[in-house]
This record gives structure tokens, C-alpha cells and sequence, in this order.
């Protein structure tokens, strides 16, 4: 099980880091795909610093998790990914669902369930 954990984290973590860097190098193209407009220089700074540090942060926590043994690290980051899913559902119930959102909030649950099967089956310290 402690493989499945490992790779499980392995992904969350390349998926995050992968959008984090793209966050900070390509923030308006990023915030188009996610459906996210950066209108005005201040906007795709927010992009960049917003949405790469969320991504970011969620790679890092896999990173300690995986090679500092920190598994308990990975909770941040199913926290963050279990709010995103939340924010959206939360947003279908008010507003209805818009196109596409079904996939962004598979993909947040499946890395939630991910994380925290790794915390709670990678060994610590």
C-alpha cells in the first residue's frame, strides 16, 4: 500500500507543481484555461501569485511528504484542494453549473482522497 500511497502523492504533487510553474510564467494563459480573466497588469499578478501559490504550496507539501518523510504536511494540501472542490460546489448550488465544471471537481476530489491516503500511509520522521 505504501507504493500506491507514493505514487498517488507522486502525482498530486507533479499535477501541482506543473500548474504552479505555469501559474508563474504564463499566468494569462493559465487564467483563460481555468476560465479566469487577468484584465489589467494588477490582474495577472494576482493570477501569478494567487493561483501559483496555491498550486505551489501543494507541491511542496508532496515534496516534504515524500522525501523529508513530513506526510502530515499532505493535509494543507488536501485542505486546499477540499476548499476549491467546495468553492465550486457551493457555486453550483447557487448559481447552477456552468460548462466544465465537472471536471476540475473530479479532478479536486480524486487529489483530496490522494493526499490523504498518503498522509495517512507514508511513514513519518
Amino acid at each position: 500500500m505504501i507504493w500506491v500511497a507514493r505514487i498517488g502523492v507522486a502525482l498530486a504533487g507533479l499535477f501541482s507543481l506543473l500548474m504552479g510553474v505555469q501559474a508563474f510564467l504564463t499566468p494569462v494563459e493559465l487564467g483563460q484555461m481555468l476560465g479566469l480573466a487577468g484584465t489589467s497588469p494588477l490582474g495577472e499578478n494576482a493570477l501569478r501569485a494567487d493561483i501559483g501559490a496555491f498550486f505551489l504550496a501543494s507541491a511542496i507539501a508532496c515534496i516534504l511528504a515524500l522525501f523529508a518523510k513530513r506526510p502530515h504536511w499532505l493535509y494543507g494540501a488536501a485542505l486546499l484542494y477540499g476548499l476549491a472542490v467546495s468553492g465550486r460546489l457551493l457555486g453550483v448550488i447557487v448559481e447552477g453549473p456552468p460548462a466544465g465544471v465537472a471536471v476540475p471537481m473530479i479532478v479536486e476530489a480524486v487529489l483530496v482522497v490522494l493526499l490523504v491516503f498518503g498522509a495517512k500511509k507514508l511513514p513519518s520522521a
